[in-house]
Order: structure tokens, then C-alpha cells, then sequence
């Protein structure tokens, strides 16, 4: 068996989630973790068990051990800091979204082609159980031909300050970018590009989208999508065709059940996950580096290119604009 050894740059909530299932891959080695605190990279350490700790995101990647790198930091941090560790040729598995816009992910697109290098945007949800089986079930044509999707990804954070992640626009805060992403991705995934777009979005006076709804139409389907940071919500997603319906249950991105309606029998499929989920999209990029493949065939470049421009022409009818777009 061989073994991958990760570094982590950017320590926070969801690097933890992200390292506790890199620690049930049985090839998997945390190699070393990187933040600008040293105590807190030592105190990640310490907790997961990753044999080399550094005070920068430099060091982490100058460590020729390293052989990929998760980088789980704020949104207009992923393209600079991919961009450098591809230069140091490490593979690079990023968090969504790749990039601010289209033009960023373009970039780092070229950079890990020219270099030879792995490279995908971490959309988990594409790889967990659930969804793999959702796939199936569409492409046997157990659905027939697929007419509507409804999918929704929406907390409150209104406690946040407006310098948090969520609401600075510095940091492109966001709805879309930080968790409409995910059911746009649904769409996306299953019905591919729309003929059309409409969209409208609730801004902060800062012009950060705090409430955001989205139509996407195709030749015979819509996809009626919404996100926020404004409410909870019990978040389901809908799939139907003319023959059936699948009904994703609660907290659909990351669920372990799905409802199937057919010919009026209803029944439930449960997708067990292994750990929070990541696990699977790590195998995948294990996968990919055995294989010496650049990207995913299941979630490859041109995906990250097509969602992100997706996400551009969104954010241009909502009137959302961020420091590093083009003319900015």
C-alpha cells in the first residue's frame, strides 16, 4: 500500500472535521500543518496527531515530505496560497469555492496543468454515498426525464459581526460563494449549464448577499435554488422527473438517507457515511495521485470552471462585487 502524506493549511472548524477523517483513511499520513499562529499548529498537532507543525504556510510547503496539501482558508486566500504550493509541486486539494471568479480559477487551473500537478476543489458532497446513489438511480433512468429540482442551504448568522467571514466582503462573505454553492452544485451536477439564469439576492449595506434565490432554467427542467444567513431552516432537496421523484433528507449535502417515490411506493434508502463525510473525497484524491491523474473524472476542472461561472453571472444580476474581480 502506498501512503499519501497531507499537509493542512488553515486551522480552523473545518480543517478539525477534515482531519479526523484523514484519520480513518488507512493510507493516509498527516504529515504537517501550517498556520500563522504557532500555537494553534501546534495545538492541531497535538490533537490529530500530525507529525510536523509550522508557523507558516512557506515552511509547510518548502517540507519536500509533503506530497498534498488541503487548504481550508478564507475564500480570497485559496488562489494564492494554491498558486504557492503548486509552485513548490505539491498536489492541492482546495475548499470551495476554487476561486473568487471564473478569471482566479482559470488561473490555477493553467498553473497545476503547466506543472502536472493534482489539482480539485473539495466539493464533498459529490463523492458521499448518498449522492453517488442519487447519480445511479438518474442515469438508470429511474426517473425518467427530469423536469424539477429544489434544493435549498440556509443558517442564521446573524449574530456574526459584519468583519466576520460571512458579511466582509474583503473576505468575500457571501451567501452564494460560502453555502448557495452547494445547491447550485445540484443543479449543476444533474441537469448541467441552463439556457437561463434569474436570480435576486438581499444585500447588506456593505453589498454582501445575505438572503439569495435563484431560477435556473433548461430545455424541460427548472432548478428553484436559495440560500441564506438569515433563518434556520430544515434543509431537503427535491428531485422529480416524470416518473419518480428523490427526496434528499435533511441537511441534503451531507445526508446518509434518501426517499425514492416510484409508481406510488415510497421507499427509503439509507447510504451509511463514514465519519463526517470527507472520507470519501479523500480516497478520491488518494485515487487520483495512485493513478497520476492531474483531476477527478467525477468532479474535474471543468466542472469548477462551469460552477464558477455560474456563480459569476449570478453575482452580476444580484449586483455582488469583490475586491479581486476583473475591473475592480
Amino acid at each position: 500500500m502506498q501512503n499519501i502524506k497531507w499537509g493542512i493549511v488553515g486551522l480552523g472548524n473545518i480543517a478539525n472535521k477534515f482531519a479526523e477523517d484523514l484519520a480513518l483513511v488507512s493510507d493516509a499520513i498527516l504529515w504537517a500543518v501550517a498556520s500563522s499562529n504557532a500555537e494553534r499548529a501546534q495545538e492541531f498537532a497535538r490533537k490529530h496527531k500530525a507529525i510536523r507543525h509550522y508557523d507558516s504556510y512557506s515552511s509547510l510547503f518548502e517540507d519536500p515530505a509533503v506530497q498534498v496539501v488541503y487548504i481550508a482558508t478564507l475564500h480570497p486566500d485559496h488562489v494564492p496560497i494554491a498558486i504557492e504550493a503548486i509552485r513548490h509541486g505539491k498536489g492541492v486539494l482546495c475548499e470551495k469555492p476554487l476561486g473568487i471568479n471564473t478569471k482566479e480559477v482559470q488561473e490555477l487551473i493553467n498553473l497545476a496543468q503547466n506543472h502536472s500537478l493534482f489539482l480539485m476543489e473539495a466539493l464533498w458532497t459529490r463523492f458521499n454515498p448518498a449522492f453517488e446513489q442519487t447519480l445511479q438511480f438518474i442515469q438508470e433512468g429511474a426517473l425518467g426525464l427530469l423536469r424539477y429540482i429544489n434544493a435549498s442551504f440556509s443558517f442564521n448568522g446573524l449574530d456574526r459581526s459584519i468583519d466576520s467571514r460571512l458579511f466582509n466582503p474583503q473576505k468575500a462573505g457571501g451567501a452564494l460563494l460560502d453555502i448557495g454553492i452547494y445547491p447550485l452544485f445540484l443543479a449543476y451536477q444533474i441537469l448541467g449549464i441552463p439556457k437561463d439564469i434569474k436570480a435576486s439576492a438581499i444585500l447588506t449595506p456593505q453589498g454582501v448577499d445575505v438572503q439569495l434565490g435563484f431560477i435556473l432554467t433548461y430545455e424541460t427542467a427548472q432548478a428553484v435554488l436559495y440560500a441564506s444567513f438569515s433563518h434556520d431552516e430544515d434543509m431537503r432537496a427535491t428531485i422529480c422527473g416524470e416518473k419518480g421523484q428523490i427526496y434528499l433528507s435533511s441537511r441534503w449535502h451531507e445526508t446518509d438517507q434518501i426517499h425514492r417515490v416510484q409508481s406510488g411506493k415510497s421507499t427509503i434508502i439509507n447510504c451509511p457515511v463514514k465519519g463526517r463525510g470527507y472520507y470519501y473525497e479523500i480516497l478520491e484524491v488518494h485515487k487520483c495521485l495512485i493513478l497520476g491523474q492531474t483531476e477527478s473524472k467525477k468532479w474535474n476542472w471543468k466542472n469548477s470552471l462551469d460552477l464558477s461561472s455560474l456563480m459569476d453571472q449570478i453575482r452580476k444580476q444580484c449586483g455582488i462585487v469583490y475586491p479581486s474581480d476583473p475591473d475592480q
